[in-house]
C-alpha cells in the first residue's frame, strides 16, 4: 500500500466528517433554497441527506483499507463501514434532536441517511477492490 495514498485518504475522511458535522449542526440560511418543498413526493431535505451520506461508505472503506492499526480487521471492513456509517447517522440525528435548539432530529432524515449508507456500502462491495487498484495506480511511482 502506498503511504501517500493512505495519508490523502485519511485527510479526505477527516474533511468529509467535518463537513457532515457542519451541515448537520449549523443553521444555514439559504433564502433561494427551500428544503421543505417536495420533488417526486419526497421532501428535498431527504435528498440532501441522501447526497450528504452517500460518499461515506467509499471514503470510510478506503480509510479502513489504508489504516495500519486495522489490518487484522480488514476482512470486516465492509461491516465496519456500514455500522460506523449508521452510528454516524444516528448520532447526528440524536444530537440534532436533543442537544441543538435550532435543529430537530427526524426519523425520515435518518431513513434517508440509512438508505444512502446501505446503497453506498453495496456499491463498495462490488467495486471496492477496483477502487484500491485505482488509488494504487495513481500513487505508484513508475520505475525505469
Amino acid at each position: 500500500m502506498q503511504k501517500g495514498a493512505g495519508i490523502l485518504i485519511k485527510i479526505l475522511f477527516i474533511i468529509y466528517i467535518g463537513l457532515v458535522f457542519f451541515f448537520c449542526f449549523f443553521n444555514i440560511s439559504m433564502p433561494d433554497i427551500d428544503l421543505a418543498k417536495y420533488f417526486l413526493g419526497i421532501r428535498l431535505d431527504r435528498y440532501a441527506h441522501f447526497i450528504m451520506f452517500f460518499p461515506y461508505p467509499f471514503i470510510a472503506w478506503l480509510t479502513c483499507k489504508y489504516s495500519k492499526h486495522l489490518l487484522k480487521w480488514t476482512k470486516y471492513s465492509l461491516l465496519i463501514t456500514f455500522v460506523s456509517g449508521v452510528l454516524l447517522a444516528v448520532g447526528t440525528e440524536l444530537i440534532q434532536g436533543f442537544l441543538l435548539s435550532g435543529r430537530q432530529g427526524d426519523s425520515l432524515d435518518l431513513a434517508a441517511d440509512f438508505c444512502s449508507i446501505a446503497i453506498g456500502t453495496i456499491i463498495v462491495s462490488l467495486i471496492g477492490h477496483w477502487m484500491v487498484k485505482t488509488v494504487e495506480s495513481i500513487f505508484s511511482v513508475k520505475q525505469k
